[in-house]
């Protein structure tokens, strides 16, 4: 952790730009979703410390798959190592009480719920050590829509065991959804109206939309997603469709201007939705997880605009302290016209810009929906007391924006402005 208010400046305006470019069906300001990635939860059978240190062995390879964001990772030689003492990655436990059974041997047992808190930087150390990615607790927040299609029609309401199967999975790979009501007509979702879906999905504020459309395969194949499909084929009905099977299911994913499809058939209906998270999952994780390498860190140049306050300067300064890829930050001028800050990041420009739109409290200048606002004159005092009691920076002219394209140099830095 940087302990510089000053570096800790650029780390907080880092979480949060290119989804609101991203993401146009997004209404509202959201910032992802901070997931526990470092918990689990499993049931045991008493408080005894074999008993506990059996569970975190248990849990380790589910842990390491949810933080990595790559389900090969537990059969990485380091990782492998590392199990049999998964205790030594413990910082702390709890124990609860629970009405849930284990069944072990044909008998069934009392359980009690045990709660196992991984240490957060040693498990980065561990990934780390064996170049494998870490992909940060900001997580993007999906939004489901779910229709199923039955012999006597479609469903839109989710069964209780589908919802429980997506979120078990979701839980696993450490991705936070929210369901969607019956906002939409059944055939609209079954014919994947995008341009609909999206239009309802825009009070849900989520960074993701996933669209799942499954059926038994004796229903028939599922439609090209498509707006023209006939409401005579498209009758809809509220019958159960267990019992039905083996299933089909088709998926569309659709973050930012990129929409991702993939199908699937599987014996039963929740081997849809475990695949389906699955294949998000490891989508999400591409686009935001950090990769080590061997180049070292490289340095990134930002003009943060609309700092307009001592406290949006405090503000920015917690915010960038908390972002994963960020090892240091610099302030490198205060001005009427921002900061100039420059970052060493783990990984590269886009990753970085990826991750800003995440948090969405940063966003380049050409797509800021409100003017910045000038550092007032008591305000740039304070800023330049501040600074020069850190480290000796002193105030310069403004620096002019010459180049239409930006290199993230000190020449040519990057250019966003400071949500409020």
């Amino acid at each position: 952790m940087i302990t510089f208010q000053r570096l800790a400046l650029v780390r907080l305006l880092s979480l949060r730009v290119l989804l609101l470019v991203m993401l146009p069906f997004a209404g509202g300001v959201n910032a992802g979703q901070a997931v526990d990635i470092y918990k689990a939860e499993v049931l045991v059978k008493n408080q005894s410390e074999a008993e506990r240190n059996a569970a975190a062995r248990a849990s380790f390879g589910e842990l390491i798959v949810r933080v990595s964001g790559q389900r090969a990772a537990i059969s990485h030689p380091a990782i492998q190592q590392a199990l049999p003492n998964a205790q030594n990655y413990l910082f702390g436990f709890a124990y609860k009480s629970s009405a849930d059974k284990i069944i072990e041997e044909g008998k069934s047992l009392s359980a009690t719920g045990l709660q196992l808190n991984f240490e957060p930087r040693a498990i980065e150390k561990l990934l780390r050590d064996a170049q494998l990615p870490l992909w940060p607790a900001t997580r993007p927040k999906v939004l489901v829509w779910l229709v199923a299609k039955g012999p006597a029609g479609l469903r839109v309401v989710p069964q209780p065991a589908d919802i429980q199967a997506m979120q078990a999975q979701a839980s696993y790979r450490g991705l936070p959804l929210v369901f969607a009501d019956a906002d939409l007509e059944a055939n609209d979702l079954w014919s994947a109206n995008l341009e609909k879906i999206k239009a309802a999905s825009l009070h849900y504020k989520a960074d993701a939309i996933l669209v799942g459309r499954y059926a038994p395969s004796s229903i028939g194949s599922i439609p090209v997603p498509s707006s023209s499909l006939s409401n005579e084929a498209l009758d809809t009905a509220s019958t159960s469709l267990n019992g039905l099977g083996p299933w089909v299911g088709d998926w569309q994913l659709v973050h930012a201007d990129s929409i991702q499809s993939f199908n699937d058939e599987t014996p039963e209906a929740s081997g849809l939705f475990s695949s389906a998270i699955d294949r998000a999952a490891d989508y999400f994780a591409n686009q935001y997880a950090i990769t080590p390498t061997n180049q070292g860190p490289q340095s990134i140049v930002l003009r943060v605009r609309n700092i307009a306050s001592f406290g949006a300067f405090k503000e920015a300064q917690r915010y960038l302290d908390e972002l994963a890829m960020v090892q240091r930050m610099e302030v490198v001028t205060v001005n009427s016209d921002g900061l100039l800050v420059r970052l060493n990041v783990e990984g590269d420009t886009k990753l970085l810009l990826s991750t800003l739109a995440l948090g969405r409290r940063l966003v380049p200048e050409a797509a800021a929906t409100a003017p910045a606002t000038d550092i007032d004159a008591e305000a740039m005092a304070e800023l330049d007391q501040a600074l020069a009691t850190e480290n000796g920076i002193s105030p310069q002219a403004p620096v002019s924006a010459a180049a239409p394209t930006h290199a993230g140099t000190l020449e040519d830095p990057l250019i966003f402005v400071w949500q409020k």
